[in-house]
């Protein structure tokens, strides 16, 4: 069994693979289809919007027994003949894929057809620390010849060299995600993570990414490359030496608008619920609501103790763990005093 991506964390944060998988399937699709499905993606009209049909999905998945939703969406698109297709994407992100795969495929793929009849749907599945045989799998349920056989196409991370990864991640920004997660697998010391962790950021200071992307690419990598809080700020001031040489300010304008998005929306939202008790109660509550968000963004609900722990705290206090935040590799290093 290959190593949890969160093995060097602190173990009573329960990590979260669904959400940053979702975000960069959200913000870069096209480029997630031509790296791992080219053949399904050369069918696509691109030139026409897309939308993820998040409420179908639901219908289809609400009530069901098939268990853990994973990194799942459904895309509506079209052909290139103008014809409207569904893309139901199913992503697995630990470990082997799970027993009984193929027939949750095959239990997508029917209630899809069962609810809205005719729409063609394309089943894509991506295995991300597991290995595939071939480029297509099947559910097969026959008695002497009689009966059904659902094939869908699957790919694996596995299958790729880091190497090509890199080349492509000169013109799609999927290839950068997919080596985080083949680093966040792979079962490493701390030093060589930040080591690893390092190359990849580094790429996009190589190819000259887009601020906006790179942003978003950086928050991924972290997600999913975690290190201890010393790694961590050492690897923040090789950066730091990177964007004086390059003249681009990626990690540095990461941690600013992180921190500000974070304060701004909870200082907003403490505002407005704090109004009676007068503008300073309002902001000390919106800073305790911009912590708890970031909390949550970063490593998962807070527990009930750390809740009311930052709720009772001193504006000065939540300040310091603001600031902690930024680097740390788990709530403890958030809140120690040590």
């Amino acid at each position: 069994m290959t190593e949890d991506p969160t093995a060097n964390a602190d173990e009573s944060v329960t990590p979260d693979y669904d959400s940053p998988w979702k975000e960069a399937i959200d913000a870069w699709l096209p480029p997630f289809m031509a790296l791992f499905f080219p053949t399904v993606h050369a069918l696509i009209d691109w030139e026409r919007p897309y939308e993820f049909l998040d409420a179908e999905l639901q219908r289809i998945t609400g009530d069901s027994t098939i268990g853990r939703r994973y990194a799942d969406r459904l895309v509506k698109v079209y052909s290139r003949e103008g014809l409207e297709v569904w893309l139901l994407l199913h992503i697995e992100i630990q470990g082997q894929a799970e027993a009984g795969f193929p027939e949750r495929m095959f239990q997508y793929w029917y209630r899809i057809y069962d609810r809205f009849g005719g729409i063609e749907t394309i089943s894509l599945a991506l295995l991300t620390n597991d290995r595939a045989d071939g480029e297509t799998a099947q559910y097969r349920r026959e008695r002497d010849g009689c009966g059904v056989r659902f094939r869908f196409r699957v790919h694996t991370l596995l299958s790729w060299d880091e190497a090509d990864l890199a080349q492509r991640a000169a013109d799609n920004p999927f290839a950068v995600v997919a080596l985080a997660q083949l680093a966040a697998h792979r079962r490493s010391s701390d030093p060589e993570r930040k080591v690893r962790k390092g190359e990849i950021i580094a790429l996009l200071y190589r190819y000259r990414y887009a601020r906006d992307e790179a942003l978003k690419l950086l928050r991924f990598i972290d997600w999913l490359i975690r290190l201890p809080r010393g790694l961590e700020l050492a690897l923040r001031q090789e950066l730091a030496e990177l964007e004086e040489q390059t003249k681009m300010s990626y990690v540095t304008s990461w941690e600013q608008l992180a921190r500000e998005e974070g304060l701004e929306q909870g200082r907003r939202e403490g505002w407005q619920e704090g109004q009676q008790a007068g503008w300073q109660a309002g902001q000390q509550e919106g800073e305790a609501k911009a912590l708890l968000r970031l909390l949550q963004a970063k490593f998962g609900p807070p527990t009930p103790d750390l809740v009311a722990r930052v709720q009772a705290a001193e504006p000065d206090q939540i300040e310091v763990w603001l600031t902690r935040i930024l680097t740390a590799n788990s709530p403890h290093e958030v809140f120690d005093t040590h």
